[in-house]
């Protein structure tokens, strides 16, 4: 063998190893281009040679919303192999804290969970929130096209939402007045399947009337003109299949399952009004409170025990609700207009 052969193969026993690992790191990048598809979302493994800023750049998504969306991500210290969550099919929302809001509300808005706003607003505290700062929140919650528009009593409804007219929580009287923001049918659906998950064996009830497709005056109604109002069936003892409309008294009141209702809605924030008849809050208010809810978080709530006559409170007195309650939603947050 040549000494010039010799040679020849020598450089390329030294050089194949780094050529092989370049290759495949190099295969290994162009194969990680592309995100994959997990059970948690959209997920990046990071591949050798990989920075953060190129990885953002690389997927048009922010530094900033990479570190937000991986809790202990340190930019200057990625591993090869190391997993990203990329968004999970979640949208970036920049929340504006209004006045009196609580984490807990926006949170439940937005459904996530306190600890998350933390964690993707630095510097951010859960005893003080300051009105008029934005907060960066990642959700699941779609955008409302809907607008609610002035007030349920003279209002109207901009790309309205319709109630399913079929489902296992409830019978729809009449479609076509079952119009309402993409909230309020949400919420709606979203409380009375919360009872029937909660509460086994739970009856359907009976939901009437919303509002319109445009909103507007609706036959027999002073309000329900915005989308944000409905009526609904008390649940009931006995009642069967479906709580119909009917005339009740406080012993025939199914407690238990009315109360799930109300408390997810109060809970989260969700409800301006509910208006009960005067009559069936006692039951309620009692029932609350041996369920552990504190004396002056029910105050703040329940009309009761204060006189019929007395507007305080969310669950409050109207004439004519002993044969079904009536639920006014919060205006939306991106609804501007609304009143």
């Amino acid at each position: 063998m040549s000494l010039r052969t010799l040679l020849l193969c020598s450089l390329f026993l030294l050089t194949a190893p780094a050529l092989a690992q370049e290759g495949a790191a190099g295969s290994a990048r162009g194969r990680a281009l592309e995100p994959e598809v997990t059970e948690h979302g959209l997920v990046y493994r990071v591949v050798q040679g990989d920075t953060l800023s190129q990885i953002a750049e690389r997927l048009e998504v922010p530094v900033a919303d990479l570190l937000a969306m991986n809790e202990g991500l340190e930019a200057d210290r990625l591993s090869v192999g190391q997993e990203l969550r990329i968004n999970s099919g979640l949208r970036r929302v920049r929340h504006v804290v209004r006045a009196g809001e609580a984490l807990s509300r926006i949170a439940a808005r937005y459904e996530v969970r306190v600890a998350d706003l933390l964690r993707w607003n630095r510097g951010l505290r859960r005893d003080v929130v300051r009105e008029g700062r934005g907060l960066v929140v990642f959700t699941a919650v779609p955008t409302s096209r809907s607008r609610s528009v002035g007030r349920p009593y003279a209002g109207s409804l901009v790309a309205a939402a319709q109630l399913p007219p079929r489902h296992p929580a409830y019978v729809l009287r009449t479609p076509s007045r079952a119009y309402g923001t993409d909230e309020t049918v949400r919420w709606l659906v979203d409380g009375l399947a919360h009872v029937r998950a909660e509460v086994r064996h739970t009856p359907r009830v009976e939901v009437h009337d919303l509002s319109r497709r445009r909103g507007g005056a609706l036959m027999g109604h002073r309000s329900h003109r915005s989308g944000r109002d409905a009526d609904v069936a008390y649940y009931r003892r006995g009642c069967g299949a479906a709580c119909d409309f009917r005339t009740i008294t406080a012993a025939q009141l199914d407690v238990a399952r009315q109360w799930a209702l109300f408390h997810h809605w109060l809970e989260q924030g969700r409800v301006e009004a509910i208006f009960v008849d005067h009559s069936l809050q006692r039951a309620l208010y009692e029932y609350a409170r041996s369920q552990g809810v504190d004396r002056r978080q029910l105050s703040r709530w329940f009309q009761y025990p204060r006189a019929v006559e007395n507007r305080h409170g969310v669950i409050r007195h109207h004439p004519r609700h002993a044969n079904h309650f009536h639920v006014r939603f919060v205006c939306p947050d991106t609804d501007e207009e609304c009143r």
